[in-house]
């Protein structure tokens, strides 16, 4: 059986010993069985949940047998209790690794979330943004269509159609983080059979811009991913990272013309796609539902 050992801190900088611990230079898994240790485990993102959860859900379409090693004493490691909290291995073990568990007020559980289903996660987190924001859930279909256009991505190039979901609230950051993983064949797969020439990042790119698509989504707004881009990064000055394949697309805001993109090549592979969205909740009026203004 093959250890595999987490990081100190695991988010999308540091997952890619992680990565690399479980997959091979062929895009094949190391092992037919392997654990995963906790042990060393300090601290985690939310993007870090979800890239586990990512790669066990890799794993197990590989028939790949995964194990769990537990830090000695569960209860004295922070970052262990938060990841237990987040149902990680209600999941994936079937029950807690702690009697005591429980999802926290901050946070919105893992959950995996078909596209079919994407809809009623779309009502159950607009009423907790609702909650952590004290606004009217009804002024919230902003955010929501920022989701609508993950999960049309997830349809139109993972092939898998299932996000991993991780939401967690800082109110001491005045921010709300949200990952979303899939692990399909990634946005650069269909990207370059439109375009061969593009490398992963320019071909992430691609897919942001106004209007391109490859592929017709039935409730798609016609907007795309750019829609996201414009609402997170120049409305509510937060910020979209995009990791695929091989390439990283980072989109912050930039208080001269509003939007700065950066597309890099990854230090690694990451299998399918990883979204990071970091919204400003000390600036989440300028993304509300502009009706609500109209509203007597």
């Amino acid at each position: 059986m093959l250890m595999v050992d987490i990081p100190k801190i695991l988010n999308r900088i540091t997952m890619y010993d992680f990565i690399n611990q479980v997959i091979d230079e062929d895009m094949q898994p190391r092992a037919c069985e392997l654990c995963i240790n906790f042990s060393g485990l300090v601290f985690i993102e939310p993007a870090g949940v979800t890239i586990l959860s990512n790669v066990t859900e890799w794993l197990f379409k590989r028939d790949v047998k995964v194990f769990y090693n537990y830090p000695k004493i569960p209860e004295l490691n922070r970052a262990f209790c938060f990841l237990d909290d987040s149902q990680f291995f209600q999941r994936y073990v079937g029950k807690s690794a702690r009697k005591f568990a429980s999802v926290r007020d901050t946070t919105i559980p893992l959950e995996l979330v078909a596209y079919s289903d994407s809809y009623q996660w779309l009502e159950r987190t607009k009423s907790w943004f609702a909650k952590k924001l004290n606004v009217p859930a009804r002024s919230l279909s902003t955010i929501n269509v920022c989701f609508q256009e993950i999960f049309n991505n997830i349809n139109d190039h993972s092939q898998e159609n299932i996000g991993c979901v991780f939401a967690q609230h800082f109110p001491n950051k005045n921010e709300i983080q949200v990952a979303i993983s899939d692990f399909g064949v990634g946005i650069p797969h269909n990207i370059q059979r439109v375009n061969p020439w593009l490398n992963d990042a320019e071909a992430i790119g691609k897919a942001i811009e106004v209007g391109f698509s490859t592929k017709s989504t039935p409730n798609n707004r016609g907007a795309g991913l750019d829609t996201l881009i414009h609402n997170v990064v120049i409305n509510n000055h937060g910020s979209v990272y995009i990791h695929s394949n091989n390439g990283i697309l980072n989109c912050n805001y930039n208080a001269v013309d509003g939007l700065s993109i950066q597309p890099v090549i990854a230090y690694g592979f990451y299998p399918g796609t990883l979204i990071q969205i970091n919204f400003r909740t000390d600036q989440i009026l300028n993304i509300l539902d502009e009706e609500e203004e109209f509203e007597w």
